[in-house]
């Protein structure tokens, strides 16, 4: 079996891991979008995509020096390629020219399932290449998060959603939130379980764990305002606790009493698009991870942090519970800064963060790796009956 898996540089952290359940059981041919727009990502840091061609080698786009952290996972992978868009419109003629090359590109493979990471909206124009193919689609929100709707992500969703033979989500509240939106489709739906991102234990380094951090992208729906207004309450008990914020903006949110005096000496603020080895060095520094999210599907952040060894306190929203098991490897709160402030009180009284850390199983995880290979395996075998 021939299969096309089709990503961009946002989600390939996931991505990594997701191949690496399936990579043995079919030929596999990766293909990860980069454009202007997305050459700044966790994982890839590309200062100028112009000098590349369409298809281009994962090497040359990522340089040698990096290409040798991403090598071990792609072993066993039939190809792995980056697809470069270099218009900044996702919405275009040039676009739709460089489609069809992909597009000619992909019939010259023979791909029995096509599976898109994601569709994104530059994937449009292959539309008219891949009608034929079996295709599914791995659904990262199942519905556009409060302050981040956009019309065009409708538009692709609805033109491939129509042809799409198997969806796949990172966690049961995902699917069950999908089947309640898209209550029609009636091709099948599976759910499988996210692995921890392990690209990030190539840059985490042992220090003395000093912060409580929240990291990623700064959105309301991330409850950054919950999170600021929970600090005062546990500064009453530990005066001393140092709070780190980093990640950048998205759709001209702004952030409340950030400047507050108040906070001024416990509260360190990083606007900016964080590398993954500042990444890194903020999760080391770290004595656990905060995500006071109002909503959620499901979190790479908290994928992040469990591979990093680090426990999280996160908002009882969405699908946290399913990756968290409350008092044992994280804390469970509600979202609101009572709630919240308690809970990182309770992790830091006779340092409790540290025993819940413990529990933490980062071990190989091979036999969900197995579990997940044989459900995606089965989800792609079951197009041929169709």
């Amino acid at each position: 079996m021939i299969v096309a898996y089709y990503t961009s540089t946002f989600f390939m952290d996931v991505m990594l891991e997701t191949i690496q359940t399936i990579k043995n059981k079919v030929e596999l041919h990766v293909f990860i979008e980069i454009s202007e727009n997305s050459k700044n990502a966790t994982l890839v840091n590309i200062k100028s995509i112009n000098n590349f061609n369409f298809i281009e080698r994962p090497e040359t786009v990522l340089g040698e020096d990096n290409w040798k952290y991403f090598k071990p996972y792609f072993e066993g992978v039939k190809s792995v390629n980056f697809v470069v868009f270099k218009n900044k419109k996702s919405f275009s003629i040039e676009t739709i020219l460089n489609s069809y090359k992909l597009g000619k590109y992909l019939r010259n493979l023979k791909i029995s399932v096509f599976h898109f990471d994601n569709v994104s909206q530059r994937s449009l124009g292959l539309y008219p290449f891949i009608r034929k193919v079996n295709t599914c689609i791995s659904i990262h929100d199942s519905k556009s998060h409060t302050g981040e709707e956009n019309w065009r992500d409708k538009l692709v969703n609805k033109v491939f959603y129509k042809k799409t033979k198997g969806f796949i989500f990172y966690s049961t509240y995902s699917l069950n939130e999908f089947r309640q939106h898209y209550n029609s489709i009636k091709t099948p739906l599976i759910d499988i379980t996210l692995l921890p991102y392990t690209f990030i234990r190539n840059f985490i380094k042992k220090t003395k764990p000093e912060t409580i951090l929240f990291f990623g992208r700064i959105s309301y729906y991330k409850g950054i305002d919950i999170l600021i207004d929970a600090i005062p309450q546990v500064l009453k008990t530990f005066p001393d606790q140092k709070f780190v914020i980093a990640g950048t903006i998205q759709y001209n949110y702004i952030i409340k009493n950030i400047s507050d005096p108040k906070l001024k000496s416990n509260l360190i603020y990083i606007e900016k698009y964080l590398t993954i080895e500042e990444i890194a060095e903020q999760i080391s520094n770290a004595k656990f991870i905060v995500c006071p999210y109002r909503e959620a599907t499901q979190s790479g952040v908290l994928m992040t942090a469990f591979a990093s060894e680090k426990t999280v306190i996160a908002s009882d929203v969405g699908s946290f519970k399913e990756y968290i098991s409350n008092g044992k490897n994280g804390i469970l709160c509600l979202p609101n800064p009572d709630s919240l402030a308690n809970s990182i009180i309770n992790a830091l009284e006779n340092e409790n963060y540290k025993l819940l850390q413990s529990n933490l199983t980062n071990d190989s995880n091979s036999d969900k790796i197995n579990s997940i290979g044989d459900k995606l395996f089965n989800l792609y075998n079951s197009f041929k009956t169709k």
